[in-house]
This record gives C-alpha cells, structure tokens and sequence, in this order.
C-alpha cells in the first residue's frame, strides 16, 4: 500500500472510531427507548379510590400514544397520607422514564403547613400532566335549617370529617376562620361512605371537602332529587355550579383569600403525575405530549364518562407553573393559613 492510500485509510479509520465513540455518548431517542419497555406507575393510595382510578385510567390508555407503546403496570404504595409513595419518587425511584407517581397534590403544602417534615422538594419533579381538576363543596342535608352559605354564617351545622387532618376537617375549619361560617366538626369517621352513612343517619347535617366528581358518581341521585344543598365550592368554579358561591370570592379581605388559594389551590392538578427528579428531559417531553394527546382522544374521553369519571386536564407546563406558584407563597399567607387550620394541623 503507498503512502498516500495508507495515510486516506488511517483517516477514514480514524473518522469512523470518533463518530462511534460519539453516538455511543449520545443518549438514545426516547422514541427508542420505550419500544418493549414497561412503565411502572406508583400510586400514593390503596387499590381502591379516586387516585387508584385514575392512575389505571391513565396506565389502559396512555402506551398507545408513546412511541414504541411501551405497556404499563400499576403498583400501590399508600402511607403517611401520600409523602411515602412521594419520598420514593424523589429518593429511590429510577430516574430513566420507567416509574411515574401518581401523587397526592395535598403533600405539596403539607410541609409548608408544618403537617409533616420532607427531605426533599417537589418543584424538582417532571410534571407530566394531571387528569382532572378537582372542585371540593360543602353540602348539607335535605332537612337541615343551614341551606345556604349565608345560612352557615348564622347557623350551626354539624358536619362528619375523616380525621382531623383529612380535607373534610380542615376545609371546615378553615372557612370558620376565614369566612365565618359555623360549622361543627365531628371527626372520627373511617372516610367518605363512613360520612354519607351518618348523614343518611342523621348523625349530621352535611359533609365538607367532598369532590364533586364523587358526588355525581356516588350519588347523582342526591342531586337530581335535591337530597343535599350545595353551599359553596373550592378552589375554583366547577360548570355545574355557576349559582354556588366561590369560597376566595366571599373572603372579606385579600389577606384571606389567599390563604384560601393556597390551601386548597392545590385541588386543581389533584390526579398529578410525575417523574422523579433527573430524569432525561427528552423522556420527561415525550411522556408530556403523549399525555396531551391522550386527553383530547375521543375513545378515551368516551371511556372516562362510561365509568363516571370527570376529565378536566391540565398540561405538564400547567401543573408546574401551579406548583411554583404554591411553592412560592409568601409567609405570611402561610401564616394565615396556619392560624385558620389551627385546631387540626399537626
């Protein structure tokens, strides 16, 4: 071999071994990488419940919108009122796209609040979307005197609470503090049904921080018969309760209506969905569009209202830009918050 044709052979080797060493640092495509992948995703509840819906929900439908389709499996993780399956998330959790939480929102205030102590931070997470938009309502019963919000400020009504720090307690609570109202909380029950049973007893008069996508799954009959009165709502204005006032809207100053944002604010990304922090940006995107495109699928649209369950989505950027916004609460809003939900908060 001459010289000139052994020096063009030694540079075409040379090339070839640079562009081997560069793709194999290169990360591969997403799209790559979830063909034949399986994506597990941990739910902070048992078996049963909103959250185990939802997230099932979520693990039948969203594979067929991923690249590769990878399949889905769903394991439960309940505890410590959701930071567990949220501790796992951010400590253990592999970071390659493969475990998706389905997160409690409340856990975002719960450290702000003092209700519990985290070693880390949830800003830090991949939000990949949420699946629905809770609004929480206070009821009463048929027969009861307290048949509206300004009933409540002048009236007694005892209401049932599945424990003193669960949402049917401090929803309450706090609206006596920042709006007035008289509600009577008798904690206790073992949860929801627990509390719709004692209602139906007369053991109570109403219940506080119900769903109202429960409501029309659990009982569209007490709606359609005027069974309960609905008193007011929170965080924001469901569709189907344009005439009930709007908790923030009635605070007599801005100080408490912020406090009320930043209590319950969290409710509007409350079936969230994230990946642990670190985890490739290019897979934490390919999940969020395949999550985007999910919600306006008519078949799967068609599959939430066949089982009852409210679709009302917000994107990965939105749900982020929420949780900022939460995490970004000025002290002294927090204090507020803190005084109102005094009696219950740990």
């Amino acid at each position: 071999m001459n010289e000139y044709r052994q020096r063009h052979v030694t540079w075409w080797t040379q090339m070839f071994a640079a562009l081997v060493i560069a793709f194999a640092a290169f990360p591969a495509r997403a799209s790559d990488f979830y063909a034949g992948q399986q994506i597990r995703i941990i739910v902070a509840s048992g078996p049963a419940g909103g959250f185990d819906t939802y997230a099932r929900l979520l693990a039948r439908h969203m594979g067929r919108f991923i690249p590769g389709n990878p399949t889905f499996v769903v394991q439960n993780m309940p505890g410590a009122g959701g930071l567990q399956a949220a501790g796992y998330m951010a400590k253990i959790a592999p970071k390659d796209g493969l475990t998706i939480g389905a997160l409690q929102a409340g856990t975002i205030k719960a450290p702000m609040l003092g209700q519990a102590t985290v070693d880390f931070d949830h800003s830090k997470f991949g939000w990949i979307g949420s699946l629905n938009s809770e609004v929480m309502v206070c009821v009463s019963s048929q027969g009861s005197k307290v048949k509206s919000l300004p009933d409540a400020m002048t009236e007694e009504l005892v209401v049932g609470a599945a424990g003193a720090a669960n949402d049917s307690a401090l929803l309450p609570v706090s609206l006596n503090s920042l709006l007035g109202t008289k509600f009577k909380v008798i904690p206790g029950y073992a949860d929801g049904p627990g509390i719709l049973l004692a209602m139906q007893r007369g053991e109570v008069g109403g219940r506080c921080g119900w769903s109202w996508s429960s409501i029309m799954v659990q009982h569209p009959d007490w709606v359609r018969n005027k069974t309960i009165n609905v008193l007011l709502q929170v965080p924001v204005k469901h569709a189907d309760l344009a005439h009930v006032p709007l908790a923030s809207e009635v605070a007599k100053t801005p100080e408490d209506r912020q406090a009320i944002e930043f209590l319950f604010g969290h409710l509007q990304m409350s079936r969230a969905f994230v990946l642990p922090p670190g985890t490739p940006p290019e897979r934490l995107s390919m999940l969020r569009a395949a999550f985007d495109a999910m919600v306006k699928d008519e078949s799967v649209m068609a599959d939430f209202n066949k089982i009852n369950q409210e679709l009302s989505p917000l994107s990965g950027t939105e749900v982020e830009a929420l949780v900022n916004k939460l995490s970004a609460t000025p002290p002294p809003v927090i204090a507020r918050a803190k005084a109102a939900v005094g009696i219950v908060a740990k």
